[in-house]
Order: structure tokens, then sequence, then C-alpha cells
């Protein structure tokens, strides 16, 4: 029989990854960006990674709206508590000033395929924690 020690030590809780979708047309696209820059680019690993773990959905299959190109959405800024309203958008189509975020920086490659509520972290270049948590999202 096994018995735990009442010195027991908690270990740190690790935050889930929520469920990410994607269309077939945008996995394609998303896939081949993330290959052509994950070993040079943040963002690029970052969406690299999110696509291997992607549900790949046909259009208003998900259970819910989800996050793609050319989404607008809502989110807020977990390290700053900033919120932004931002289109998700490939990278020859970004633009700050116009509120178009490229899905190869880190933050949009963190906000490909969320649905409203859900958050993701990640750890930056510098070794600090930052995430991402959609608010709202247009249909």
């Amino acid at each position: 029989m096994t018995t735990l020690s009442s010195h027991t030590q908690t270990l740190p809780t690790i935050p889930v990854l929520p469920t990410i979708y994607v269309t077939e047309a945008d996995f394609e696209i998303l896939s081949n960006l993330a290959e052509a820059v994950a070993d040079r680019a943040a963002g690029g690993r970052i969406l690299a990674s999110e696509m291997d773990r992607a549900v790949i959905v046909d259009p208003g299959q998900a259970p819910r709206p989800f996050a793609g190109i050319g989404s607008t959405l809502a989110y807020q800024d977990l390290s700053s508590g900033q919120v932004r309203r931002v289109r998700l958008s490939l990278p020859r189509d970004a633009s700050i000033d116009e509120g178009r975020i490229s899905v190869l920086t880190p933050v949009g490659a963190a906000l490909i395929g969320m649905t409203a509520g859900e958050g993701f972290h990640w750890t930056d270049h510098d070794g600090r924690s930052r995430g991402v948590r959609v608010l709202t999202l247009d249909a």
C-alpha cells in the first residue's frame, strides 16, 4: 500500500492549451508560412506549434466562431491589461496603423484559431511570460 506524505510538494499549475480551430484553406496557408520562418521568427515558431495541434474544420462547423485569417477581434494583453481591436492578416497585408496584425507576430500567431473567452500563454524571446485572451470575435 502506498501512502502520501503530508510533505507532498505542490507543483505549479500548467495552463491547459485551449482547442484551436482552422479551416483547411487557412491551415495550408498558415502551415506554409510557419514552416518558411519557424527557424528565425518567434511568431513563426508559435504558429508552427499551434498548427501542429489545430483541429481542422469545415467553415461553420466548429462549435463556436473562431479567429481565422481576416477575422476582426478584441483581445486583452494579459501582461499589461491593455485591450486592442485588430484584424488578423497575412504578413503582406499587416499594418499596425490600420489595426491589421500579422499572423507571424507572436500575438497574431497566439490569436489564430481561438474562440471568445479563451487565453493563450507563451514565453517571449527575452524570457518574459506573455499572454492574450480573446474578448470578442466578429462574425
